[in-house]
């Protein structure tokens, strides 16, 4: 798969695009392409200052990461929704939130499911913390670790 496939950019109306994808994690379906991201589309409701997280298609990715020895997990680099802070592994973004984050409950898009492969691009919550903790952590999911990870 090459283009963002069933996915429009919302400024320029161009369907399956190929290339950079950026996906608002404030705004509700709100995707742009490389082209007007870098030119800083906005509408009434999405602003430059909104977090944005960066996906690329699957051939980009290849192309990007080729010939690297690589985990069986593919690498993202994740964008807090809070704070547009970027670059966090799963696993940081999960302590970023809960030691900076763990009282906001402000709705955002969560930006792994909005990034893995068959993952649910518009998934929206206003506890992104507990959604982090629940859906994406990695480790033992026991209840006795569960438990820990809140003390």
């Amino acid at each position: 798969m090459n283009r963002h496939e069933g996915v429009s950019c919302d400024s320029c109306l161009k369907n399956n695009f190929r290339g950079r994808r950026y996906k608002c994690l404030i705004c509700i379906d709100y995707d742009l392409c490389a082209a007007c991201y870098e030119t800083g589309a906005t509408t009434n409701q999405h602003t430059t200052e909104h977090p944005m997280q960066c996906i690329l298609s699957r051939s980009d990715f290849d192309l990007y990461y080729g010939g690297e020895a690589l985990a069986l997990e593919q690498p993202q680099a994740y964008t807090c929704p809070f704070c547009n802070r970027m670059g966090f592994t799963d696993t940081a973004l999960m302590e970023h939130v809960t030691a900076e984050h763990a009282d906001t409950t402000l709705a955002v898009v969560c930006p792994v499911c909005a990034s893995l492969p068959g993952g649910e691009p518009n998934f929206v919550t206003d506890d992104f913390a507990g959604h982090l903790t629940l859906e994406h952590r990695t480790g033992p999911r026991d209840l006795i670790s569960f438990l820990i990870s809140f003390s």
